[in-house]
């Protein structure tokens, strides 16, 4: 047998140089690819920020964050209210004739078992729609000076007085007006204007009338006392 085969052959040499030298090849290409990669990436972030710059946020007053609160709050009790008069209210407009409004508040006191009658209607100022008219309401009678449906139903609630009932006026942020027949009102429930805007002396709570000094409630929209609209 001939001598044993001392070291590597040379053609085993030349094999395993060029195995390396593709292998050195292939991993400086896979690197270069790499490098090119995150240089474009590093680019585009660059780019982005140039052209989208991050601004903080301005930090929001405490004036400005109450009077959002107090916008949410007056569109809540505003939408509170007017579902209430669609619901369980009635609606009278500025200018209603006295056959128009009985009807619907006797219906609403047939419940109690009582009924209203009017007569002798009478005007006293076309100018100012001022009139006058009888009201009775079982054995009770009284004369009423109105020349809107507040001033109308005020009268109607004297008669009611001893009998716990109210017509309750709610706020309609327009120029009609709009009731709701309450059985012993609870006015310290009533004169929180947070969830529904009642309109009478008793809810009077929320500052003064700029025109005549009288009291007024926070969500109103004019005085109860000389009509002076709010902006």
């Amino acid at each position: 047998m001939a001598g044993a085969m001392k070291g590597t052959p040379k053609y085993a040499i030349r094999a395993q140089k060029r195995a390396m030298a593709a292998s050195r090849a292939q991993y400086i290409g896979v690197k270069a690819s790499i490098q090119t990669a995150a240089a474009r990436v590093r680019a585009a972030i660059a780019s982005s920020s140039a052209v989208v710059p991050i601004v903080p946020k301005a930090p929001r007053s405490a004036a400005a964050l109450r009077a959002a609160t107090d916008s949410c709050q007056n569109a809540f009790n505003k939408a509170v209210t007017r579902v209430l008069v669609d619901w369980l209210g009635f609606r009278v407009p500025e200018t209603f004739e006295l056959d128009a409004i009985l009807p619907e508040v006797n219906p609403r006191l047939s419940s109690f078992k009582l009924t209203l009658a009017a007569k002798d209607l009478t005007w006293l100022d076309r100018e100012l729609n001022l009139r006058k008219v009888k009201l009775i309401l079982g054995d009770q009678e009284k004369v009423v000076r109105f020349k809107d449906a507040r001033d109308f139903l005020k009268g109607v609630n004297e008669l009611l007085a001893n009998r716990k009932l109210a017509f309750v006026e709610l706020e309609t942020w327009a120029d009609d007006f709009a009731f709701l027949l309450v059985r012993d009102p609870r006015w310290d429930k009533l004169k929180n204007p947070e969830l529904v805007v009642v309109k009478a002396d008793q809810t009077a709570t929320g500052g003064e009338c700029g025109e005549c000094g009288a009291p007024v409630g926070k969500y109103w929209s004019d005085c109860l006392k000389c009509g002076a609209v709010f902006g």
